[in-house]
């Protein structure tokens, strides 16, 4: 194992790692709750800055997740960015994007590929990225590996 997997495993341990969520919709901000009520510090991303403002407000638009439950996600070092140059600050990306299906009723890849295309320039060496968005199996190896690997990172 190397030194960057050591040290990334002993943030997580820790819990010192920091957690990116891209996506804040109704899959993306309850996964940020979990990891917040984990002890972990999370950073939400989503291009909708309507979303952004609430949840900096301490306000919900997800009904299964409450201001309540925002306000003291806030707390606990959760915020919400419509900002992707500060994807070098959390050490894992979990992609929560949306996939719609298309009329053939496959899914819609789309946001997956933009927002690989958007975040292979802003990686760091030592990240963790997950895709999380329901997809068919063998996404992640055959569409969002290729694109990130485009910026050097493995």
């Amino acid at each position: 194992m190397s030194d960057i997997e050591k040290d990334f495993l002993a943030r997580i341990k820790s819990r010192k790692a920091r957690v990116g969520v891209i996506g804040l919709g109704y899959v993306g901000l309850p996964l940020a709750r979990v990891f917040s009520q984990a002890g972990f510090r999370v950073l939400g991303f989503d291009i909708d800055p309507e979303k952004v403002r609430a949840l900096g407000e301490g306000r919900s638009y997800i009904k299964s997740v409450s201001a309540g439950t925002v306000q003291a996600m806030r707390g606990r070092g959760f915020e919400a960015t419509a900002d992707f140059d500060r994807l070098d600050e959390p050490d894992a990306v979990l992609i929560c994007v949306p996939t719609p299906l298309t009329e053939t009723r496959d899914p819609d890849m789309t946001y997956i590929e933009r927002t690989s295309e958007a975040i292979s320039t802003r990686l760091r060496k030592g990240q963790l990225v997950v895709l999380e968005s329901t997809t068919y199996p063998g996404t992640t190896e055959e569409v969002c590996r290729p694109i990130l690997e485009k910026s050097g990172l493995r």
